[in-house]
């Protein structure tokens, strides 16, 4: 993590919080350089056992001896995390990253001193294995630097992209959420499947494997999703019959529509 400068702090020590402390130190950065706070001894002590960082019940040590702070503490916890930093935190010192969802860049501002370089951040949960993929958006006082400082922090557990944060709830519709319709897919499958008389387990890694290669085949191709579903469908054959069936069911425009309602309805949280 050559991009990251002085110690960075956490200010929250749960899964996502762990699992970046993790990605950060297996891309090099010293354990020595990385702070986390929580008001739980389990979690801290936890993340010192394993990765040896410094750990502290008090957020305003963060404040003091990190550049670098990312907010890892549930919604609704931040207003008064960002109240008890306010006297301590400016904007020549301290670069603040946020990962607490639904929070805006415009609420967060509200609770510290103006001009403040702020970066609102949305990885995904394979980030917990060091394959998520993650979109920051970035305020108007924010350096190139801070932009690639924060692309460090989440690259060390997979892919990034920056975009404007009126964009972000689309983004959490599409990739945020798109977990878990994976992981719904991979039910319905195994639903159908049961009179393969497959173990659970065994079915459920053959389809997991399958969606692993043709997802790894669409990214090395230069071919489209569209070329390479024509060129898996024989007419008349039995992948045609099952498109068939999902167009007729109109799948294609149940899946828009969910992504609809939940940009929706990610704007909805963002304006509770």
């Amino acid at each position: 993590m050559n991009s990251l400068k002085n110690d960075i702090g956490f200010i929250g020590a749960g899964n996502m919080a762990g699992a970046l402390i993790a990605g950060l130190i297996n891309g090099g950065l010293d354990p020595k350089e990385i702070i986390a706070s929580s008001p739980e001894d389990s979690h801290l002590l936890a993340l010192n056992t394993e990765f040896g960082i410094k750990t502290t019940k008090d957020n305003l040590e963060i404040g003091r001896n990190c550049n670098t702070i990312v907010i890892a503490v549930k919604p609704h916890i931040v207003n008064s995390v960002l109240n008890e930093l306010s006297d301590l935190i400016n904007a020549k010192q301290h670069l603040i990253i946020s990962i607490a969802a639904g929070i805006r860049i415009k609420d967060i501002q509200k609770h510290l001193k103006g001009g403040q370089r702020i970066v609102r951040a949305m990885p995904n949960t394979p980030a917990s294995i060091g394959k998520g993929v993650s979109a920051l958006c970035a305020n108007e006082n924010c350096s190139d630097e801070d932009l690639k400082i924060s692309r460090g922090v989440f690259e060390s557990v997979g892919a990034t992209c920056v975009l404007v944060e009126k964009s972000l709830d689309l983004y959490t519709s599409l990739i945020g959420s798109g977990p878990a319709y994976i992981f719904y897919l991979v039910e319905a499958l195994m639903e159908s499947s049961k009179e393969l008389n497959f173990e659970e387990s065994e079915i459920k890694n053959l389809l997991l494997d399958m969606i692993i290669g043709s997802a790894e085949l669409a990214k090395q191709s230069s071919d489209s999703p569209g070329t390479l579903r024509k060129k898996v469908t024989s007419p008349g054959g039995v992948t045609e019959r099952a498109l068939e069936v999902f167009k007729e069911e109109k799948l294609k425009s149940t899946i828009q529509k969910a992504m609809k309602a939940a940009t929706k309805r990610s704007i909805e949280l963002g304006d509770k």
